[in-house]
């Protein structure tokens, strides 16, 4: 990811600047762009519904390969939508490509940390705890950017009641988007209703972990590892604490030296830098998607050839499903 209230707070700081740029007036524009903001996140969440499971993949798919693609598919539903459709998803799309900044930015940082742990050769924290470490980290570093954003914990700030807002007008819209993209990027013709299926049950999820004195959290984790028969709780690793700070173990804030895994290059960036890095590219990307033509071409310039986790891949790769 990151999770789910860094990419909000990111919407957030460039929503203004992006308004006057794309000509966004209404609220169900405002909501729909940072519902964008969360990019395929909410596809992760299929997971928990036995109907919808399958699509799933979707997830992974976007956040791993054809990034070009998908961003121009994703501007091309929305063009050929209608009325108050093509509003609400524009600004979905906006949304979505700031996720994508955010997370082609902020994600080296996260697998530097989760490889440096789970390789550090700690009893109990090899391989196979990857992504628990990974949600760690992104959980630690949302709660210093709620604090930092809003002097509040999650005591004071629930995100199930904060984020993910959305009419069920904007949501059947981008559910049209979601199947377009599926086809056109990724040759796969999903249900309808995969997108706001997604979202509610992400809805669903952040409301089950909510935990504003830690008993429901690790009542659920002690679930989880009786379970799995022991190990890391991913529940407890995802849930937000109450935490009263702006700052994070994960956030370099002292600029030390780390490699990004995927290009081997040094470097002494801290979390905030890689943020201000994605904000900066906020406005010259969505320029470019919504000025003019917006082919593979001015994608693949806007992308770099970078996918959500900042890694380099082949434009037309292949990807599980």
């Amino acid at each position: 990811m990151p999770a789910i209230l860094t990419h909000d707070f990111f919407g957030k700081s460039v929503f203004d600047d992006v308004s006057k740029l794309l000509g966004f007036a209404t609220e169900d524009e405002r909501c729909a762009f940072l519902l964008g903001n969360q990019g395929p996140d909410p596809l992760f969440y299929l997971c928990i519904d036995p109907l919808m499971h399958k699509w799933e993949p979707l997830g992974n798919a976007m956040h791993s390969a054809r990034p070009s693609r998908l961003l121009v598919a994703m501007h091309e539903a929305a063009e050929r939508l209608e009325g108050a459709d093509r509003m609400a998803a524009r600004a979905y799309v906006a949304g979505f490509a700031c996720h994508y900044l955010l997370d082609r930015s902020v994600h080296p940082l996260v697998y530097h940390w989760q490889y440096g742990l789970t390789k550090a050769g700690v009893a109990g924290l090899g391989p196979e705890s990857e992504q628990v470490v990974h949600a760690e980290v992104e959980r630690d570093l949302d709660e210093a950017v709620l604090w930092g954003a809003e002097h509040k914990t999650i005591r004071e700030y629930r995100p199930y009641e904060e984020v993910l807002r959305a009419s069920n007008g904007a949501l059947s819209a981008v559910d049209k988007v979601y199947f377009y993209v599926a086809l056109w990027a990724y040759g796969r013709a999903v249900d309808p209703r995969t997108f706001s299926t997604a979202v509610h049950e992400f809805r669903l999820v952040q409301h089950v972990f909510y935990s504003s004195h830690g008993a429901k959290t690790k009542a659920i984790s002690a679930i989880e590892r009786a379970a799995r028969g022991g190990g890391h709780s991913l529940v407890g690793a995802m849930a937000h604490r109450v935490r009263a700070e702006a700052s994070s173990d994960f956030d370099n804030r002292g600029h030390g030296v780390w490699e990004n895994p995927f290009t081997h290059e040094e470097t002494t960036a801290s979390f905030e830098d890689l943020f201000e890095t994605a904000r900066a590219c906020v406005l010259p990307a969505l320029d470019a998607m919504f000025s003019g033509e917006f082919g593979i071409s001015e994608a693949a310039e806007l992308t770099g050839g970078l996918n959500f986790e900042g890694e380099p891949v082949d434009p037309d790769g292949e990807f599980d499903w």
